[in-house]
C-alpha cells in the first residue's frame, strides 16, 4: 500500500466542493488509488508524470513518487 500526501493547496480548494463528493474523493483515494496508483489514467505531454481518476464530474490529479530500497542492513 502506498501513503498518501496531500498538498495544503488541495485542502483549501476542497472546502469549496459539496462535502458528499469530496467524502467518496478520500473513499477512493484510500481503496483505489492508495493501493494500486497505475489504476488512473496517465496525462500525456508536459503532464506525463501525472496520473488522473475521474469521479462524477470531477478528478482526481496525483503524482505517484517511488522510493525503493537498494540494501537493507540487519545487525
Amino acid at each position: 500500500m502506498y501513503s498518501i500526501e496531500i498538498e495544503r493547496r488541495c485542502l483549501k480548494e476542497l472546502k469549496t466542493i459539496y462535502k458528499k463528493v469530496v467524502e467518496k474523493g478520500f473513499e477512493i483515494i484510500e481503496t483505489v488509488i492508495a493501493v494500486n496508483p497505475y489504476k488512473g489514467k496517465k496525462l500525456m505531454g508536459k503532464y506525463s508524470r501525472l496520473y488522473s481518476y475521474r469521479i462524477s464530474d470531477y478528478k482526481i490529479i496525483y503524482e505517484i513518487v517511488e522510493k525503493r530500497v537498494t540494501r537493507v542492513y540487519r545487525g
